[in-house]
């Protein structure tokens, strides 16, 4: 899908108001506008992206110049970036080692000029360490200085353990798209699990999810779901097949007021928001 409707300045009254934030995805960009004080607000652009690296950063630039309203001065700024590869480490790791060191040793194709973001999972002392493009890294802070650079993962970790993980009882929390999912299982103390699945059949998708979720006593009380509706309802029958407790993942309340595009955005995306 590409929505090409320029984004003028006479768009937005008051950017220093306004959150922008920017989803570059595996294949296609989100842009998206919001003002927190002003219902209705919520802009949302999207445009696909080549696979190849040097080719997606040149169509992110055309689009980000193309786009007046983007290089307005923004309250805050921030991109998530869905990756391949990620890397999740005990804090205490991370404080001591070389980061790209160890996303090198875990798989060594990464790339040894990549710039490594860092997210802080505080609450189980972990960190997440994600390679970025040096290229697009670099375009990014060039054109945003004070922008805020995380993996994906993030938001959608943060927003369910905030509001959907109580006490020790593990819980999956899957996060669906058309042709991707990341899966966290984790109670909340603790992170089980963190991954991101490809597939290409929504048999495929079950599979990744119900051996996540293989344990022998039954330790994770229920799967939620959320992301792509469709993909959702297609995936939630097959589940529960195998699983007792297989549950939708509402859409939350909060964002409902923002506007009929909140309801199109990226689910990582539209809850950026209630994460901070």
């Amino acid at each position: 899908m590409t929505l090409t409707t320029p984004l003028t300045r006479e768009l937005v009254n008051d950017p220093a108001y306004c959150r922008l934030d920017l989803r570059i995805g595996a294949g296609s960009l989100q842009v998206m506008i919001y003002n927190p004080l002003e219902e209705n607000s919520l802009l949302l652009r999207s445009i696909d992206l080549p696979a190849d690296e040097a080719s997606a950063l040149k169509q992110l630039e055309t689009f980000i110049y193309d786009n007046p309203l983007l290089l307005c001065d923004f309250r805050t700024v921030t991109a998530i970036i869905e990756s391949r590869r990620f890397l999740p480490v005990p804090a205490a790791v991370a404080d001591c080692c070389d980061h790209l060191s160890l996303l090198r040793c875990a798989d060594p194709d990464t790339d040894s000029r990549a710039v490594v973001m860092q997210d802080a999972l505080d609450m189980f002392d972990a960190r997440l360490l994600t390679p970025l493009h040096q290229a697009t890294a670099n375009f990014l802070r060039r054109t945003f200085p004070t922008i805020r650079l995380h993996n994906a993962l993030l938001p959608f970790t943060l927003y369910c353990h905030s509001n959907l993980s109580q006490g020790n009882t593990a819980k999956a929390f899957v996060n669906m798209r058309e042709r991707s999912l990341d899966i966290v299982v984790m109670s909340a103390n603790t992170l089980l699990l963190l991954n991101r699945f490809e597939y290409r059949d929504i048999n495929d998708a079950a599979y990744y999810i119900l051996n996540c979720t293989d344990t022998p006593s039954d330790e994770i009380a229920e799967i939620i779901i959320g992301g792509n509706h469709d993909r959702r309802d297609e995936l939630m029958p097959m589940l529960r097949r195998f699983r007792p407790y297989v549950m939708p993942m509402i859409f939350p309340s909060a964002m409902f007021k923002a506007g009929a595009d909140a309801m199109k955005s990226p689910f990582d995306l539209i809850i950026l928001p209630l994460c901070e």
